[in-house]
């Protein structure tokens, strides 16, 4: 908007004097402010006609006017804005833009614009109360208490004062609520107030003696106080104000490194996390490898009824060949073929369960496992699976894995035989029949 300013006035071409007192937030051009409140006339005869100079006041005054007018529509429309995305610093901005504008509008309308200047000086009270900045703070009451000098009122500095202590921040910081009596004190010493400057001074000096200041600023400030048991207020004021600026350098500096150590430390955290939740991702897949590879082995190792594997090859087999029957063109040869294959295999079952059946009528006798015979206890199985099929199946779902042994001592427990017969018809030590009965039992499903 000052830009908008220059451009309008079309001669601010040297570089702008930066007003700096107590504004960090926004750069104001004072020679712009200038033109727009005090235009130079330019006057090639001093005998010039009062008609050609009231018309030249005229046409400036209009130049000026739209100025103004542009200024403060842009500020009111920012404000706005400001306000409802709830950005308080650009709110404060803003809320100053449109004080300053009203403290150069024409003569003509002075009361209203400083009635106006007054109600933008205390939303900047209100607005820097709520960011908690002393720098804000202090702009903002200096703003006041030129408005309310403009008017021809004293400034309620108690009142105000009081509603800044019971800002949260500046209740356990004594420091920042020093800096703001400084600013106060600086003010009053610029518009010629020096009782006013000395006695906020001297406040704001109390203040800090309680604080654990820094060497330096222990020596400004003492350098602060000879002045100003000299009475030289000014020069008292201007030298803890630069004291007080360049502990906020200092304290700043401190902030930032901290920050930067607070942002390596979380970085650090960051990493160490990834690389713990990479380090406990890779031990879950092993233990989780391990796991299925040891229960595919355990599976693959685990018992499986030879006559259901005839059982499953005779039913694919008599599916092909009721394919076959069906089909139109009939192949005899094939035909033949699977009846046979499937005879063979219902007679293999039948020799299966033939000797599994002696080896059970062998137990019974309560006589010794027939080791003689290669994979006996398999065909003792193959005799349960068909004639007690409720007994196999239940051992299926009690356990998981087991071999035919484990098998066989589950059987010998149905027939009624106690630890003793089962370790003499197996023909085992008491260890072997305890590591048997401990592994049969280690089978058992956790559900």
């Amino acid at each position: 908007m000052l830009l908008l300013t220059c451009m309008i006035l079309g001669s601010c071409t040297s570089k702008h004097e930066v007003k700096t007192d107590f504004r960090p937030y926004a750069d104001t051009c004072e020679s712009c402010y200038d033109r727009l409140s005090h235009p130079i006339i330019p006057m090639s005869n001093k005998k010039e006609c009062s008609d050609s100079i009231m018309a030249r006041i005229k046409y400036i005054d209009s130049v000026r006017t739209a100025t103004k007018r542009q200024w403060v529509e842009t500020a009111q429309t920012s404000l706005e804005l400001a306000k409802k995305e709830e950005n308080l610093t650009q709110m404060f901005l803003f809320e100053e833009h449109l004080y300053i504008a009203n403290k150069y509008r024409t003569f003509a309308d002075r009361q209203l614009c400083d009635s106006i200047r007054l109600h933008y000086s205390k939303e900047m009270v209100q607005t820097a109360m709520q960011i908690e900045d002393a720098d804000t703070i202090g702009i903002a009451i200096t703003h006041y208490m030129d408005a309310m000098k403009h008017l021809g009122r004293e400034t309620d500095m108690e009142a105000i004062l009081k509603k800044v202590r019971s800002v949260e921040s500046f209740v356990h910081n004594p420091d920042k609520y020093a800096k703001i009596l400084c600013v106060i004190a600086r003010k009053y010493s610029a518009i010629g107030d020096n009782d006013n400057a000395k006695k906020y001074l001297s406040k704001a000096l109390y203040l800090s003696i309680k604080g654990n200041a820094e060497t330096t600023e222990v020596t400004g400030r003492r350098a602060a106080q000879q002045l100003l048991d000299k009475g030289e207020i000014k020069e008292a004021v201007q030298t803890y104000y630069s004291v007080l600026l360049m502990r906020d350098s200092v304290v700043k500096e401190k902030d930032e490194a901290m920050a930067k150590q607070k942002e390596a430390d979380e970085v650090f955290l960051h990493n160490i996390g990834l690389w713990t939740l990479l380090l406990l991702t890779i031990v879950c897949g092993i233990t989780a490898f391990y796991y299925f590879q040891r229960r595919r082995k355990a599976e693959s190792h685990s018992f499986k009824s030879e006559i259901t594997a005839l059982q499953e090859t005779i039913a694919k087999h008599e599916e092909t060949l009721q394919k076959l029957e069906k089909s139109e063109v009939k192949n005899k040869e094939e035909i033949s073929a699977q009846k046979k294959t499937i005879e063979k295999l219902k007679n293999t079952i039948m020799e299966r369960l033939k000797t599994g059946k002696a080896i059970y009528e062998t137990l019974q006798k309560g006589e010794p496992f027939p080791n003689e015979i290669k994979g006996g206890e398999e065909y003792l199985i193959d005799y349960y699976v068909i004639f007690m099929p409720k007994k196999y199946e239940r051992w299926k779902r009690v356990y998981e894995g087991l071999t035919p042994r484990m098998y066989t001592y589950l059987i010998l427990q149905d027939m009624g035989y106690s630890e003793t017969d089962i370790q003499r018809i197996l023909g085992i030590s008491p260890s072997g029949l305890r590591s048997l009965r401990s592994r049969t039992m280690g089978k058992r499903r956790s559900n």
